[in-house]
């Protein structure tokens, strides 16, 4: 559900909600809810049902089963890394939020479909695409000083000159689309100059 300011994030995850709950039921397995905060979303209706067992965080993450469907709403980069560890090839559906960062390169590096138009995301350029393995390739080591943040610099350098780097959330959220960690995500935002700290943000109340 990409973000868009005349839609509340209300009514997107009810939209997300509904769709997986859906999903789930064909894979007859519970839909799980994951946010950065549990505690956030207590009291509030709509998360209510995913209360007792089916709600987790980054710092509660614990489950007993294997999600028939996984719903993250406003994640930041490291619940949508659980929600992929914990997807494990069942459906997922992401809520956007702006901050702490856009999804639109995760969107269409896995060729996402927007739950409200229907439309899937459109496919990343493939001149992006061979920036984005070479940023991959220079991470292998951690992006450590040397070859591999020398590396990832000039691929960045290049990102720039080419005019693909206007959008820094668009290059991370696609990196993390590729399992890149968390913390790799951070270095790759810090050398591309992003102001972005990657960090979860309060999103109700």
């Amino acid at each position: 559900m990409p973000f868009t300011a005349d839609r509340t994030l209300e009514t997107a995850a009810a939209i997300a909600m509904e769709w997986a709950e859906r999903a789930a039921v064909a894979h007859q397995r519970p839909a799980v809810l994951v946010t950065d905060r549990i505690g956030e979303y207590h009291g509030h209706d709509l998360f209510e049902r995913y209360r007792r067992g089916r709600h987790v965080s980054p710092r509660s993450n614990r489950l007993n089963f294997r999600p028939g469907a996984v719903v993250a709403h406003a994640p930041s980069p490291t619940a949508l890394h659980l929600v992929m560890r914990l997807a494990d090839g069942a459906a997922v559906a992401v809520v956007e939020h702006p901050e702490p960062w856009r999804l639109s390169g995760w969107a269409r590096a896995l060729g996402a479909r927007d739950l409200f138009t229907g439309e899937n995301a459109p496919a990343l350029h493939p001149k992006l695409v061979k920036f984005l393995d070479a940023l991959n390739f220079y991470g292998n080591n951690g992006y450590s000083r040397g070859h591999g943040r020398d590396g990832a610099q000039r691929v960045l350098a290049d990102l720039r000159a080419e005019g693909l780097l206007e959008d820094p959330d668009l290059i991370i959220s696609a990196l993390a689309a590729r399992g890149v960690p968390v913390e790799l995500l951070k270095t790759v935002a810090t050398m591309a100059g992003t102001t972005a700290t990657l960090q979860p943000v309060r999103h109700v109340r």
